[in-house]
């Protein structure tokens, strides 16, 4: 009777109840992400934004948009093997690319997109809330998940990163896609099917299916959709589960056509290398699964930042405590499910949450990856909440309050961490996003003036800068710019300790840092296993470009510590530039008239670049 009686109360609600509800999910969304419509394009956006500007509309060229020419195409990288990364999600490129032509490509555009991000999270939240209801929840806890939701850590380079806006897509489009199959197949309240069986709405399952067509072609992620909702028929089948065998030969349908069509415009599967994606016949795959697995779930539960590329490495290092966090995490899951183990959330909470996570676990560790999956997570910190607060019918009861009151606190307790956490979230973002800015501008200013078809030759270049050449190319109007990264920074984001750089002669220049390494750490994880070797040069083995060899000049098993570059023409000269990053600058024109002491060397200090860039 509990369940009727609360579907009934909630029947009874007032429309500008649910209305309310939805506008204080967007002040939150607003309050926690707001700052992100200062920021403009960063990282994969400016090959977006390229890229969606030339194409056109038809499904081909939306198809042809979706790639990232990352090395070979953006940048030159000596130390990287060439490397394009192939997508087909032309739905959320279209979508994008209609949301820059509203704009008319200004700079506007960047703003307009941030906006768009809002939106999508805004719609993915309220859907959220919606298929909680749907699942029998009350409306104040359907609305406090769909709030936590919003403020999670977890999900802010996603809603703040304009390339991770197919994220937001997929996942509205999915729970629409499962608010119609609810509807279809009669989902009505939190506990097992009754013994009646509903009609199925045929109607409600084609806008189930056609909704999750359209986020297939927003990523590739969505293909699990017929997998979960499978999941929770295991619980259904006695309700007219032959007659739903209907809906899953055209889900089926659906899938092979999808992997067709992309095999058909991709070429193939068009999988990335590692450490892109680690491929099954690895022999660390087993291994790489179970901790990105691990690394996930302590992600959406225990708030830990998700960092890409170095994250996994430093929480094997300190496995007791990561494998005991996941261990926790695991048993806490179980338990709920184990205690509501009659209701359908508790087989589709779970399902949802490792079965969206489980195409992306080969893929390298990143922040975005888990928005999707996130939804299982809401949907099983709603059934703790249900716990927690005891049944409607005796609300009034004294043990019921103080029920109430702990939930209460561990609600706001909740809200209060996850605000913080995306707060430093959102302010790692802006200093990544500072940083790339400001090397664009010093080497877009830079003295010797940069004209079309010029070369960049850049020592030091922060990774998180590796797209300066389409940004240069923005801010100058100049294209066809080669960029050529000598070395990457020793740090992610700039150089940390005193660097050198000696100009031997007209030809040759020598790289040096002093207390840190190159290609060590996170990074030189990176060049290892993109490269398939240790290091990317030995002093028994110099290693020869089309322009220049490199020798090695000192280095020791945690990295490289100094480099020879000797080019085949001088350097530098017409249409060819040289820059390099130091403690005190981003990107240094070295000119061709400097004396020695003015193109030589950078010791410790603060520029005002560098003070700006960087939050103290």
């Amino acid at each position: 009777m509990t369940s009727r009686n609360s579907n009934r109360s909630e029947s009874r609600t007032p429309w500008w109840n649910y209305a309310a509800a939805v506008f204080t999910l967007l002040i939150a969304i607003v309050a926690v992400h707001g700052d992100s419509l200062t920021h403009g394009l960063f990282m994969d956006d400016h090959a977006h934004y390229r890229q969606l500007r030339e194409s056109g509309w038809s499904l081909r060229e939306l198809a042809s948009a979706c790639y990232l020419g990352l090395v070979g195409d953006i940048a030159q990288v000596w130390f990287m093997p060439e490397c394009t990364l192939r997508f087909f999600r032309p739905v959320a490129f279209g979508l994008m690319k209609l949301c820059y032509t509203a704009t008319g490509w200004s700079d506007a555009s960047p703003m307009m997109m941030h906006v768009a991000s809002l939106g999508w999270h805004l719609a993915a939240c309220t859907l959220l809330m919606l298929l909680l209801l749907r699942l029998g929840a009350r409306l104040i806890v359907a609305w406090v998940i769909a709030m936590l939701f919003a403020m999670h850590s977890a999900h802010v380079a996603t809603v703040q990163w304009i390339a991770s806006q197919s994220e937001l897509m997929v996942t509205t489009f999915i729970l629409a896609a499962t608010l119609c199959y609810a509807n279809f197949r009669g989902w009505r309240n939190l506990r097992a099917p009754p013994a009646e069986s509903p009609p199925l709405r045929w109607r409600w399952g084609l806008a189930s299916v056609f909704l999750f067509m359209v986020a297939l072609g927003c990523r590739e992620n969505a293909i699990m959709f017929p997998f979960v909702m499978g999941a929770v028929e295991l619980t259904m089948w006695r309700r007219r589960g032959r007659a739903a065998l209907g809906m899953y030969a055209i889900l089926a349908t659906v899938m092979i056509a999808y992997l067709l069509v992309r095999a058909y415009f991709l070429q193939g599967a068009a999988l990335p290398p590692k450490p892109y994606i680690v491929p099954p016949a690895d022999p660390g795959f087993v291994r790489y699964i179970f901790d990105k697995a691990c690394y996930y779930l302590i992600g959406e539960f225990l708030m830990v930042p998700t960092v890409p590329i170095g994250g996994l490495v430093y929480l094997r290092e300190h496995a007791p405590a990561f494998y005991g966090a996941s261990a926790f995490v695991s048993a806490s899951i179980l338990a709920i499910c184990l205690v509501n183990r009659r209701r359908i959330v508790a087989i589709l909470g779970p399902a949802w949450l490792f079965g969206f996570m489980t195409p992306l676990l080969p893929a390298f560790e990143s922040p975005h990856h888990l928005y999707l999956p996130g939804v299982g997570w809401a949907i099983i910190a709603m059934m703790l909440l249900e716990k927690l607060r005891g049944p409607l019918s005796a609300i009034t009861h004294r043990a019921t309050l103080f029920r109430e009151c702990v939930a209460a606190f561990m609600v706001i307790g909740t809200g209060g961490l996850l605000c913080m956490m995306s707060y430093i979230s959102s302010l790692s973002l802006d200093t990544a996003q500072r940083v790339e800015d400001r090397v664009f501008d010093e080497v877009a200013q830079a003295e010797t003036p940069i004209r079309d078809g010029d070369t960049l030759y850049i020592a030091n270049l922060p990774l998180i800068a590796h797209y300066v050449k389409l940004g240069v190319e923005e801010r100058l109007g100049v294209k066809n710019l080669r960029v050529v990264a000598l070395t990457w920074a020793p740090r992610l984001l700039f150089v940390s300790s005193p660097t050198e750089l000696r100009r031997m002669d007209e030809r040759t220049i020598e790289v040096w840092v002093r207390d840190d390494r190159f290609f060590s750490g996170p990074l030189g994880r990176l060049v290892r296993e993109a490269s398939g070797r240790e290091m990317p040069v030995t002093a028994a083995a110099p290693v020869r470009t089309p322009d220049f060899t490199v020798e090695l000049l000192k280095g020791d098993p945690s990295g490289i510590a100094g480099l020879r570059f000797t080019f085949d023409d001088p350097l530098p000269r017409d249409h060819v530039h040289l820059f390099w990053g130091s403690q005190t600058r981003w990107a240094y024109q070295i000119k061709e008239e400097s004396s020695p002491d003015e193109s030589r060397r950078e010791t410790a200090g603060d520029s005002p670049a560098r003070r700006d860039a960087i939050p103290r």
